[in-house]
């Protein structure tokens, strides 16, 4: 019998006596912390969190991921908050004493679950003009998919021209941000999957919701935004977000749901004092964030000179990628095999080993390239 982690958040130390009781009652056995941030990893791989009544609060003011596998614990809930547990993502409500019997039996059913599996959010940006943020993230899809995974590309810069584009997916058939109606609360991913323009890539699949050529960013809002991220979330999928260098309401939502911010920078400079003031916006908005240095470096800066200068690690290095503005140009990243080879597919592939790592992104060294920029 394999035992998995079930997670207990409360300050009460009256309620925790008592689901402790329970939990030896079903033969498992709880680790017991007091918030949602104290519980870092954790959080993603227990198979079932139990929450009291301030820490779903807590949870909920500081915009963390959702999760499956939430369970809000109580013992005499004011009125409303079983509604309140539900909307902000919890999957059963428990009342003590009278649900003991079902917390027995859920606990002792997650003992032998291993933990559901969430999808992961990854968030990319520019930290400059033209730094190639938008090609990382479509490349960073498309491998996400070639490897099996079922990936939502998401484009969030409405003065992008329309991530279409880069996928070569403009003439596909399939609503755009314009054309979507998302008022907030939960959409189906199965639902968005018939609605956006999709293909098979590998062994995988790819949904993309884009921007289209008018710039006017209609139809995403941050309440829009946070429903398709939790759509992607709950299906376990693999989520890239293309996010504008300006920071908004609908930027920060992306940005608190994310487990992971690359902020792409060239080996230049001004590119350098740019990304600086990016990153001292975005700081602290949500889970760790990175950076990929982009060759070629004309004057020789290496990654060690970008972090001092931007205060950021860097995750990798990328070198320049011959004939990648003419693939762009002819038919996006989509159709060719520029996103299974080359510096812009291992690039990719580092991005999503640091974004599965989840949490271990914060120890994360830079890669093999990272000691100097090459300048071909």
């Amino acid at each position: 019998m394999s035992l998995h982690l079930l997670l207990l958040v409360t300050t009460d130390d009256e309620l925790a006596d008592e689901v402790c009781r329970l939990a030896a009652v079903a033969g498992c056995e709880l680790r017991r912390v007091g918030d949602p941030d104290a519980a870092g990893a954790e959080w993603r791989r227990a198979s079932l969190v139990l929450l009291d009544e301030a820490a779903l609060t807590a949870w909920s003011a500081t915009g963390r991921p959702r999760r499956p596998g939430i369970v809000v614990v109580g013992t005499k809930p004011p009125p409303g908050f079983w509604r309140a547990a539900f909307e902000a993502g919890a999957e059963q409500a428990i009342e003590l004493p009278d649900d003991e019997a079902r917390l027995v039996d859920l606990l002792a059913e997650a003992r032998e679950t291993p933990a559901p599996r969430s999808g992961r959010v990854l968030a990319v940006t520019g930290g400059c003009g033209g730094a190639g943020a938008s090609v990382l993230a479509t490349a960073t899809a498309l491998a996400a998919a070639r490897r099996g995974d079922r990936c939502l590309l998401l484009d969030c810069d409405p003065l992008g021209g329309g991530l279409d584009l880069a996928v070569g997916a403009e003439t596909t058939a399939g609503l755009r941000w314009p054309g979507l109606t998302v008022s907030g609360g939960r959409i189906a991913a199965s639902a968005l999957h018939e609605a956006l323009p999709g293909r098979t890539v590998g062994s995988g699949a790819l949904t993309l919701l884009s921007c289209d050529r008018e710039g006017t960013g209609t139809g995403m809002t941050p309440q829009s935004v946070r429903a398709v991220l939790d759509a992607g979330r709950r299906a376990g999928e693999t989520v890239v977000c293309d996010l504008p260098r300006f920071h908004d309401e609908t930027t920060g939502a992306v940005l608190r749901q994310a487990d992971l911010t690359i902020v792409v920078i060239p080996a230049e400079v001004r590119a350098c004092a740019a990304a600086a003031r990016l990153v001292a916006g975005i700081h602290g908005c949500g889970g760790p964030i990175r950076a990929v240095v982009r060759g070629p470096a004309p004057g020789g800066l290496r990654t060690t000179d970008v972090e001092r200068a931007v205060g950021l690690d860097v995750l990798t290095a990328m070198r320049p990628q011959a004939g990648l503005p003419a693939v762009m140009d002819r038919a996006g990243l989509g159709s060719g095999r520029v996103v299974a080879r080359g510096p812009l597919a291992r690039t990719a592939r580092e991005l999503l080993a640091a974004l599965d790592g989840g949490a271990d992104a914060d120890a994360a060294g830079p890669g093999t390239e990272t000691a100097r920029v090459g300048a071909a």
